[in-house]
């Protein structure tokens, strides 16, 4: 054992883990040596945190890359929650979105996270400071156009967070780096009429600058801003703060917001849409029960919807909470259809139910946002997004079409009604 070349040991430790490095120390005054080689704490930190820096998840300066790992492996709750987290982001990127997963920066330095603090005159929670130190925001070309977009036209689909489009509004969420953090919040912050002493920071926004996102430096939270933003600093909470407090870390807020985003994603809850020659990260719901479908003479059905934050408020009012809802239609193959099967169909009217607390009301019209969606076996399908407001934070949506088999100029057949399954609007304890 102790003949054994150094630097075949250190090959061998440096697959190991770091604590088994560790306890490898006391099996020999050879390995005790190698276990303690600065250029293998330092493999560790890089992989395991990632680090580039000798310092702790505080910045606080450290004497050795040994030291280093020992300083952010007792905050190994926080570590450990931040570095999964990127991890799953970064991993369902990769498989899903290559193009958000090459916009996420490495991590920022403790200089970079003192220098916004030094300007924004804030203090940054520590679950703050460990995510950035993970990965600083995207890495986003701005605009040099137009000062009302974030990125150019080229990155506008890329926002980590996605988002979703209707009736010429567009919203596509990006987590911002530091640099862009410190521009939006000296440029947006000071013509709010926020709380004296307040300390929020916009940490991601739309590419159409029409959504921002704060982070609270006092409590650690999410807010996102609504419709009177601009006229009273209005916000909403987009992380719940009553339930368990298991796993809980103080001022973690920013950091559960993105385990739920990440959790949503790796459950399917979100897609990428590919519309174009482009994909963006759609918010519409995929998965049951939030999403529902039903199939009526082979057309299948299926809706969604999105809460809309920037465009509701909290004050009382008739349509307080907006939601967007989606809608996919397709004629199924003529194998999946059954009896009596349709080659095509055309859709000429729409009857939808809308439902909060003890009031219905129901909305009747030909065609949808305009058209009328021929549909045909097998192709894919027809999605369009429309909006609706309600005075309560619930209520669900269902309703029906009018097909006409063929055409409508040339009909094959009696029309027929492919019904809507109810679907929930409803406001989500993590808002996105």
């Amino acid at each position: 054992m102790e003949e054994l070349p150094g630097s075949v040991l250190e090959l061998v430790l440096a697959k190991i883990s770091a604590g088994d490095c560790a306890r490898s120390a006391c099996v020999a005054r050879l390995w005790r040596h190698s276990a303690y080689q600065e250029v293998l704490w330092e493999s560790y930190c890089r992989r395991d945190f990632p680090l580039a820096f000798l310092d702790d998840p505080l910045g606080k300066p450290c004497s050795s890359w040994k030291d280093t790992y020992h300083a952010w492996n007792k905050t190994s709750a926080l570590v450990s929650r931040a570095t999964c987290c990127w991890e799953m982001l970064r991993g369902w990127m990769q498989e899903n979105f290559c193009e958000v997963a090459e916009s996420l920066a490495p991590g920022a330095s403790q200089q970079e996270l003192a220098e916004a603090e030094r300007i924004l005159h804030c203090n940054f929670p520590p679950a703050v400071h460990l995510l950035y130190r993970l990965c600083n925001g995207q890495e986003i070309p701005e605009s040099d156009a137009d000062e009302d977009e974030l990125t150019s036209d080229l990155q506008n689909n890329v926002g980590l967070f996605g988002g979703y489009s209707f009736s010429h509004h567009f919203v596509n969420v990006h987590l911002l780096s530091l640099h862009q953090v410190v521009k939006l919040t000296q440029r947006i912050v000071p013509h709010l009429q926020l709380p004296p002493g307040s300390h929020r920071v916009i940490v991601a926004a739309s590419s159409h600058l029409n959504k921002f996102f704060f982070l609270d430096c006092d409590d650690g939270n999410i807010y996102v801003g609504t419709r009177n933003l601009l006229i009273d600093g209005e916000m909403m909470l987009c992380v719940p703060t009553e339930g368990s407090e298991v796993g809980r870390e103080p001022q973690d807020g920013m950091l559960r917001w993105l385990e739920g985003y990440a959790q949503a994603l790796h459950t399917g809850m979100f897609h990428v849409r590919t519309e174009g020659s482009s994909g963006s990260i759609s918010l519409y719901p995929e998965t049951s029960p939030l999403c529902t479908a039903t199939v009526t003479r082979g057309v299948q059905v299926r809706c969604s919807a999105v809460f809309v934050p920037e465009l509701s408020r909290l004050e009382e009012l008739e349509d307080r909470f907006w939601f967007s809802y989606s809608v996919r239609m397709r004629l199924l193959p003529s194998h999946e259809q059954g009896a009596n099967s349709l080659t095509s169909c055309q859709l000429s009217a729409r009857h939808w139910v809308i439902r909060a607390h003890d009031t219905v009301n129901e909305v009747r019209g030909e065609a949808v946002i305009g058209l009328f969606p021929l549909l045909r076996e097998g192709d894919e399908e027809f999605v369009y997004e429309s909006c609706t407001g309600l005075s309560a934070k619930s209520g669900s949506l269902d309703g029906d079409f009018t097909f006409t088999p063929g055409r409508l100029t040339q009909p094959e057949g009696p029309a027929f009604t492919a019904l809507v399954a109810r679907f929930p609007l409803e406001v989500p304890q993590y808002i996105y």
